[in-house]
């Protein structure tokens, strides 16, 4: 039997052998590479997960070439069902823009992986009957930039990573759903818009979408982001940068802001918040995180808009979900992306969580959040 190549040659900080993936055949994007056991799981994930092993694949970029995007799969404890593990393609929220912010390997504070906060949410799927593949994006753990809120390389992240997961594990389904909260709803609605072009070859069977990024441009008002929404803004510029190189940031940011961008590029997110959102929400004001004049902003308003989701019809069901206190996702604009995938055709409800915010809405019903809706609703559509 043959093995593939191994093309990403990153050695990860106390990492065990890495086994090749045998040849699926072909060099196409999704092609299994690595296989590698996650040593230090969350025990959250640790007490339901039969196998829990960080993958490297194939995927494109926006330009067509070809590159290695890494993540992790989770498989359930258990028998499989005779037709499978039905698969929950799993796109995590903001990490960062860094390989260290990669959440197939980032620790946490106890120096284990739990995907970036998400072991709890994933946990709940695998307990619930689903292998689990999770991407890392294009960038992240991996070589290049990340093309941060950039739709059609998320999508391609999402729908290759069922393509290895499929190759790594013959206990696999090629039925699969689109999940993400955050960032990775907006990944979720890329990838389902996707499935029936990109994704041809496997069954794709819906997507769900927790506090999910949509009408990115109105998420700054024109280039004037809240305090809140600093982090995001400078994250932003960063992925739109990897779509337009000729993006200049000191023509989107005031002398200060452009100062303290290279911090961008040494953190992760939960020090990303902190530092623009509330350390420096009172010492920097508005100006210094807009375009600084008018074509600037017009121009920025366009390169936004360009990544705004839903774009089209999904072939499959769509559930949208948000708390009504999340302070970053406004739930009006969640409301008319479920308007506007209705008007494309696709087949969309909404559910709002009143009290839970950008993260509780995670929880399970009993303590306000969705994660148990979401899985009745995969049940229906499995």
């Amino acid at each position: 039997m043959t093995v593939s190549t191994v093309v990403d040659d990153r050695t990860e900080p106390g990492a065990t052998a890495v086994r090749t993936a045998p040849d699926a055949g072909g060099d196409g994007a999704g092609k299994l590479l690595t296989v590698e056991t996650i040593q230090e799981l969350d025990p959250a994930l640790a007490a339901v997960a039969d196998r829990a092993e960080r993958i490297t694949y194939r995927s494109r970029s926006l330009n067509g070439g070809d590159i290695v995007v890494s993540g992790a799969l989770f498989t359930p404890r258990g028998p499989a069902p005779s037709h499978g593990w039905p698969i929950v393609s799993w796109a995590h929220g903001s990490s960062g823009i860094i390989d260290e912010c990669a959440p197939s390997t980032v620790p946490n504070e106890d120096g284990k992986v739990d995907l970036f906060g998400y072991a709890g949410f994933v946990a709940r799927l695998l307990q619930a009957g689903y292998a689990v593949a999770a991407t890392d994006y294009e960038g992240l753990g991996t070589r290049g930039d990340h093309p941060y809120i950039v739709a059609d390389s998320e999508g391609r992240g999402v729908i290759d990573a069922v393509r290895a997961a499929v190759q790594a594990e013959p206990s696999l389904s090629r039925s699969y759903f689109a999940v993400g909260h955050s960032q990775g709803g907006h990944a979720a609605i890329a990838a389902g818009e996707m499935a029936h072009s990109y994704g041809r070859g496997l069954d794709f069977r819906g997507t769900v979408g927790l506090a999910p990024v949509t009408d990115v441009g109105q998420a700054y008002a024109y280039g004037s982001p809240g305090p809140v929404d600093r982090g995001f803004y400078l994250l932003a510029l960063h992925g739109l940068q990897t779509v337009h190189p000729d993006l200049r940031f000191d023509q989107f940011l005031g002398k200060q802001a452009l100062d303290l961008l290279p911090k961008v590029s040494r953190m992760c997110t939960d020090q990303i918040w902190a530092e623009f959102s509330a350390d420096f929400g009172t010492e920097l004001n508005d100006y210094q995180f807009t375009p600084q004049d008018s074509p600037a902003a017009l121009q920025l308003q366009g390169w936004l808009d360009e990544q705004s989701v839903p774009r089209g019809m999904t072939h499959g069901p769509m559930l949208l979900l948000q708390g009504s206190a999340d302070p970053s996702i406004k739930k009006a604009v969640t409301e008319q992306a479920v308007r506007n995938a209705r008007a494309a055709g696709t087949v969309a409800e909404f559910k709002l969580y009143p009290g839970a915010d950008h993260y509780s809405v995670l929880a399970p019903r009993t303590e306000g959040g969705a994660a148990d809706d979401v899985i009745k609703w995969l049940e229906r559509h499995r």
